[in-house]
């Protein structure tokens, strides 16, 4: 059998249903003047970022060291509980536990001034710690800015890096529009998605039958 070229039809934009542009371009260009910003899925990104395409291999090891760094930290700091024989600081291994799980983005609209707070007692102790001298707290509010970073930033990079990579690369946008990992924000207050749209602050879903 001769071997043969196959041509793929990559999905272009105005394939897409309910896409609120025409074209890539048109895309492209209102980002870059700022009229509207996409909005990509946070946990989508954060598996693009760890293993995906047109992926940088800089990216690929940041996400993982931030994904890990919150295990890391809390093995660490065992370790140290061990060596130094600090039986009593074993009962704040819970608060590093619900540290990984408090700071996590998504917990911002649930617990929103718990939250905050807890982030501001781990940097003022932190700081109490170090100007005080104090190496069981220093040890413990390090542990918890760690793992308050590594939640913040592995999402955060990951999710920027998703949102340039479909300024470049068509098909990738087209993609995450049709998973419904993608939406479009206009800086007048309107949104789009796949199957609805939000205009003037009224919600319509679209017929998908």
């Amino acid at each position: 059998m001769d071997n043969e070229e196959i041509e793929v039809k990559r999905e272009q934009v105005q394939d897409l249903d309910n896409f609120p542009f025409k074209s890539f371009s048109e895309f492209k260009k209102a980002v870059f003047e700022n009229i509207a910003q996409p909005g990509v899925d946070r946990g989508i990104a954060l598996q693009w970022a760890q293993n995906g395409k047109y992926l940088s291999r800089y990216l690929q090891i940041k996400t993982y060291l931030l994904t890990f760094l919150p295990y890391i930290t809390l093995i660490i700091f065992t370790i140290w509980l061990i060596a130094t024989k600090n039986w009593l600081m074993l009962l704040t291994l819970p608060l590093l536990v619900l540290g990984y799980f408090l700071f996590h983005p998504a917990m911002a609209m649930a617990f929103g001034l718990i939250r905050s707070g807890f982030i501001w007692i781990s940097f003022i102790g932190l700081f109490y710690a170090i100007i005080s001298g104090k190496p069981a707290l220093f040890a413990l509010t390090l542990s918890l800015t760690l793992i308050w970073y590594s939640q913040k930033n592995v999402y955060q990079k990951a999710v920027e890096g998703l949102t340039n990579a479909i300024l470049i690369h068509e098909d990738l946008l087209c993609i995450l529009w049709r998973c419904r990992a993608l939406n479009i924000r206009f800086f007048n207050g309107n949104s789009y998605w796949v199957d609805w749209k939000m205009e003037d602050g009224e919600s319509l879903h679209y017929n998908t039958e």
